[in-house]
């Protein structure tokens, strides 16, 4: 019988922790593979872009999670507040970041990147929302409950609030997982070789 996770809020020392469960979880995720290099780099590249997700760039107020059986962690999430906005970078941080975009992702992958994120937020809805941007499992934990786990832990304190949330999903089983969770796709995105999904959760009553 599986056991099912403690899902918590990263601690300060749980920042590199988490960047690695999501690298490892993401490890073939069209959107990723959409911009960032590919081939021999993609693991580096992937690595350090999430090395720098959970440390500032998705959002320096951003929220992690962790999943965690005893001493095993198995899962984690990166959660945005309403108002906050990813990847909303000032001139300064820009080209703070720059050199980072370059070597994990090319010229061309960085602009793919930036026209990307640029198209998925103007198709977000303007009510303001919390943002799921990253939740991944594990692959040796995946199909354990782990993803349900962290998203029945992250979206009750938004329901007690009556806040609604966003996530983008590219594959149907996680848009499976996620409707089984009251979210409902309102929106879609497609590129070659990338269909991504818009999906959005009222605040549910219980």
């Amino acid at each position: 019988m599986n056991v099912l996770p403690l899902v918590r809020v990263a601690r300060a020392d749980d920042t590199a922790r988490v960047g690695a469960i999501l690298t490892d979880a993401f490890a073939d995720e069209a959107g990723l593979n959409y911009w960032l290099r590919q081939g021999r780099a993609k693991e580096q590249a992937r690595r350090r872009f999430f090395a720098a997700a959970v440390r500032d760039v998705v959002h320096p107020k951003r929220a992690l999670w962790l999943a965690e059986t005893g001493d095993e962690h198995v899962g984690a999430a990166i959660w945005l507040e309403p108002g906050q906005k990813a990847y909303d970078f000032s001139l300064l941080k820009q080209l703070q970041i720059t050199p980072l975009l370059y070597s994990i992702a090319g010229i061309a992958g960085s602009a793919r990147g930036t026209a990307l994120g640029e198209k998925l937020n103007a198709l977000h809805p303007h009510e303001p929302h919390a943002h799921l941007v990253f939740l991944g499992v594990c692959p040796h934990a995946q199909g354990r409950g782990v993803g349900s786990a962290i998203l029945k832990t992250t979206l009750a304190p938004l329901d007690a609030l009556g806040t609604p949330a966003l996530l983008e999903a590219t594959t149907e089983r996680n848009v499976a997982l996620y409707q089984r969770h009251g979210f409902d796709v309102v929106e879609g995105l497609r590129l070659p070789n990338l269909h991504v999904r818009i999906m959005w959760r009222a605040p549910q009553a219980y």
